[in-house]
């Protein structure tokens, strides 16, 4: 099975259902959704910068971010499958040194950067479904 398989079956198992429901209920694209998620990584990058040097690079990252989450948000944009084999790769180290040390700072990082990406997969979203009890209601009543 080759890597844009597995990282297919990924998306679609585990990361589309969920961004669909988000830009479903809160009526977004799956492009802003995207641009939505990578600047809460950089305010989370924001804050768990340690020194001063970190905090201005993260800063202007969470900017960046801001500006083109705001402007541009619905505007198509790219995911790319070796960012998200990275994410991954470095997902699951941060769990690895997480268990073993207890500490769970960041990882939650790398989580956000593959909703990101897999949302930016997204070519269309779906109509939200009728609930059938409301769809059989409104039948019965006409």
């Amino acid at each position: 099975m080759a890597l844009a398989d597995i990282d297919a079956w990924i998306g679609k198992t585990l990361f589309i259902p969920p961004i669909i429901k988000l830009c479903q209920i809160t009526r977004q694209s799956q492009f802003a959704v995207s641009r939505l998620l990578w600047f809460v990584v950089a305010l989370d990058q924001l804050r768990l910068a340690h020194s001063l040097a970190q905090q201005i690079v993260a800063g202007l990252f969470a900017l960046i971010m801001m500006f083109t989450a705001s402007l541009r948000a619905d505007l198509p944009t790219m995911s790319m499958l070796w960012l998200r084999v990275m994410g991954w790769g470095f997902l699951a180290f941060d769990l690895i040194v997480a268990l073993l040390t207890n500490d769970w700072r960041g990882v939650e990082i790398w989580a956000l950067v593959l909703f990101a990406e897999y949302a930016a997969t997204i070519r269309t979203i779906p109509p939200k479904e009728i609930k059938k009890h409301r769809r059989g209601a409104q039948q019965a009543g006409s």
